[in-house]
């Protein structure tokens, strides 16, 4: 065989071998096989870890859904943290503003977090104010914590302007590039937004294609009751929608008492805030993945069921399962193997 001839059919073999393991490669993640984020909270809103694959079952479409394997999340978590710095959370009424409770959680969670995480934060009102990318570095994120913390005319300053909080969500999220369910949004804010150009069901599309969880913690005022605006009565439930279909969730509500942080799923205070809020972070960080076989490829984004077996209902109460309870269409164009 002549040299030309040699590499001529060398070339051919390659060519045939590489279109013989596509379809190879294609099977290992079919469609039909996800991966999803899955927690699991108590009635006291803490996470719960002893459960496995024989607790659990699902449905789509009105089929059953196998569940192969119910395993710890081992990725590494990137975190957008999100500061409200609109007019609402500086209130004249009050002696301590919300926006002094946001920064105070922002720091808990930077000094918990960031050597288990990457983070990036960004701040907003009617538009993104500030922001600090993932490639400037973690300490950054904390340099500028501190800084804002210290500075003592920062609210007379900054703390202004309505509240864009859909769209610094959607922000938050183009910040992560290749985002997948181990990524996640973090928000601190009263819940309002009468701002935003983007709808819920815009933002609920967008993290339904990318897979982001959001994760929020309420800051509530506590103040006599006095008329509230349609964003302040509207705002929390609506966050709380968005959260959930994320597979994320409404943490907690915060609030000061005199000095001191008190949180909604503490009100026995039988658990310290420090501690409650150490737990509420393992939803974020200690999540897990559910690997589930669906009954069939589909054609269009799809709600599904997930629940614990009638056994386990028994042996548990009250126990909420977060997970995104929509599953996107095989032929949507953004849908692959790695958008888990």
């Amino acid at each position: 065989m002549s040299e030309s001839n040699y590499f001529g059919f060398a070339l051919l073999s390659l060519a045939s071998l590489v279109l013989c393991l596509h379809p190879v490669e294609a099977q290992e993640q079919p469609c039909t096989t996800r991966k999803l984020p899955v927690s699991f909270r108590d009635a006291q809103n803490l996470p719960l870890q002893n459960f496995s694959v024989s607790d659990l079952e699902a449905k789509v479409q009105g089929k059953p859904v196998r569940i192969v394997s119910l395993e710890a999340d081992p990725r590494p978590h990137r975190v957008v943290l999100v500061l409200d710095s609109s007019a609402s959370m500086a209130s004249v009424e009050e002696e301590t503003p919300l926006w002094k409770l946001g920064v105070s959680l922002a720091r808990h969670f930077f000094d918990v977090n960031s050597q288990r995480a990457h983070l990036a934060m960004l701040v907003f009102n009617n538009q993104v104010t500030d922001e600090i990318n993932f490639s400037q570095g973690n300490s950054v994120v904390g340099e500028k914590l501190q800084q804002i913390a210290e500075n003592r005319d920062f609210v007379k300053i900054h703390i202004k302007g309505k509240t864009a909080l859909r769209d610094a969500i959607l922000q938050a999220i183009l910040m992560l590039d290749h985002p997948t369910s181990a990524d996640a949004v973090y928000v601190l804010t009263d819940g309002g937004d009468n701002a935003s150009h983007n709808s819920v069901e815009e933002l609920n599309r967008r993290l339904a294609v990318t897979s982001v969880r959001v994760f929020a913690v309420l800051l509530q005022r506590n103040l006599p009751y006095r008329n509230r605006t349609p964003e302040e009565e509207m705002g929390p439930q609506d966050l709380s929608e968005i959260a959930h279909k994320s597979g994320g969730e409404i943490l907690t509500a915060a609030e000061w008492r005199g000095k001191q942080v008190a949180l909604s799923a503490n009100a026995d205070a039988r658990v310290k805030s420090e501690e409650m809020l150490n737990r509420l972070y393992q939803t974020i960080f200690q999540d897990r993945l559910l690997e589930v076989e669906l009954p069939s490829p589909l054609k269009s984004n799809e709600h599904w069921e997930l629940k614990l077996s009638n056994a386990a209902r028994h042996e548990w109460k009250n126990v909420q399962i977060i997970y995104s309870d929509t599953l996107i269409g095989c032929n949507a164009e953004v849908y692959g193997s790695g958008r888990n």
